[in-house]
């Protein structure tokens, strides 16, 4: 990982050098990856509160209400125009690309020791600032705000923390195929896009290490055993599925296509066919996150009447993660939720069936539609159309 984050802070450097002040919403329009944009703001605010000004209560009441309001609307007004000064941005630049680094092939070693550096108990609602440093692999964060939410803790220990992690990346995992699994490693991909180097690639040893913290053994002897130093994202996929890889200097003509457009422009063309039916094979790939949501087992749930409902139209993902699907996509609205389960069960294809949440889910309830939650409820109502399809039944 060293030599990677060196040549990813080389490469940086070189763009972006330290003879000016560089603002966080200059770095986003010029393209950096979100997570490093993310993690680079964080860095910088937590630099900046220092700076903020105090109040003296020598001549002031500050423990006024409308005054604690005022400066409080300050310092958030403060915090969303900080920027990084030239004397500092070698140091914070480099800090996080180190530490994102570090998340992106292992999370659950990463957001341990960056919690937990000061003591082994930390108070959860600091459990939970600390680890909005990092964006990618949301699951973490919305798997510990659930756990802390339903067991009311006050506090955190490391190694509860670390086996809460531990469980649910295991659960998130159980059933991923190579499609998911490259789809949950483009953050880091999309950090190695930042070299030169075309097609983009990882070295095999960061991949290792990231299917070694996932406990997927058979895949680390997988790599191990074909040798080859650096993959592309389809390689990889191949290499995960059994098949034979690539050769590391030829790509797909899609990949080639993509590659040759910079990273900013892929986002910005992904953006504006978000209103696209996903084909199967996309679809498939998307990561099925929410069973650890689940509170009890199936069998000691009790059955509403809306769960065979719930069974027919998503299977037992639907049935285990309603709550989080009214939450998350239906503003809580849960009669909203199960109209829209009555209109999906009645939709005789899938085609129909996408545009049906697109316009009754996503547009009138304002959901990113690249959201986990959105992936899993989606995900799962496309299951039930390529489960039919499949059957000689039908």
């Amino acid at each position: 990982m060293t030599e990677f984050v060196r040549l990813l802070y080389r490469q940086l450097q070189a763009s972006f050098p330290p003879t000016r002040a560089y603002s966080i919403q200059e770095l986003r329009r010029l393209g950096l990856p979100d997570a490093l944009v993310h993690h680079l703001q964080h860095q910088a605010i937590a630099r900046a509160e220092a700076m903020l000004p105090a109040l003296d209560d020598t001549w002031f009441e500050t423990e006024a209400p409308d005054v604690r309001e005022a400066y409080q609307q300050l310092r958030n007004r403060l915090r969303s125009h900080v920027r990084i000064p030239a004397t500092v941005w070698p140091e914070l630049l480099g800090e996080s690309l180190q530490a994102l680094t570090g998340y992106l092939i292992q999370p659950i070693r990463t957001l341990t020791a960056h919690i937990f550096a000061e003591a082994d108990a930390v108070p959860a609602d600091e459990v939970l600032r600390r680890m909005h440093w990092f964006q990618p692999y949301a699951y973490f964060r919305e798997a510990v705000a659930f756990y802390v939410e339903e067991k009311q803790v006050a506090h955190l220990e490391r190694e509860r923390f670390e086996s809460l992690l531990v469980r649910v990346d295991r659960e998130l995992t159980a059933d991923f195929d190579a499609e998911a699994w490259v789809r949950l490693l483009r953050p880091l991909y999309e950090l190695a896009a930042l070299l030169p180097e075309r097609p983009v690639v990882l070295p095999a040893s960061l991949l290792i290490a990231f299917f070694t913290e996932k406990q997927q053994s058979h895949l680390v002897q997988r790599l191990q055993a074909e040798g080859t130093a650096l993959l592309t994202a389809e390689a990889l996929a191949r290499l995960l599925a059994g098949k034979e890889p690539s050769a590391p200097g030829t790509t797909s003509v899609a990949e080639e296509k993509a590659e040759a457009l910079p990273l900013w422009r892929r986002f910005q063309l992904q953006q504006a066919n978000a209103g696209d039916p996903r084909s199967t094979t996309e679809a498939a790939a998307l990561p099925r996150w929410m069973q650890f949501y689940q509170q009890l087992p199936a069998e000691q749930m009790p059955e509403p009447p809306t769960a065979e409902l719930e069974r027919e139209v998503l299977g037992e993902p639907g049935l285990r993660n309603r709550e989080l699907f009214i939450t998350h996509l239906f503003n809580g609205d849960r009669s909203a939720y199960l109209r829209v389960l009555r209109l999906l069960r009645d939709t005789p294809t899938w085609a129909e069936a996408s545009q049906l949440i697109a316009r009754e889910v996503f547009r009138r309830y304002q959901v990113n539609i690249y959201s986990e939650p959105a992936v899993a409820f989606t995900d799962a109502v496309e299951r039930r159309y390529r489960k039919n399809q499949a059957s000689p039944l039908q």
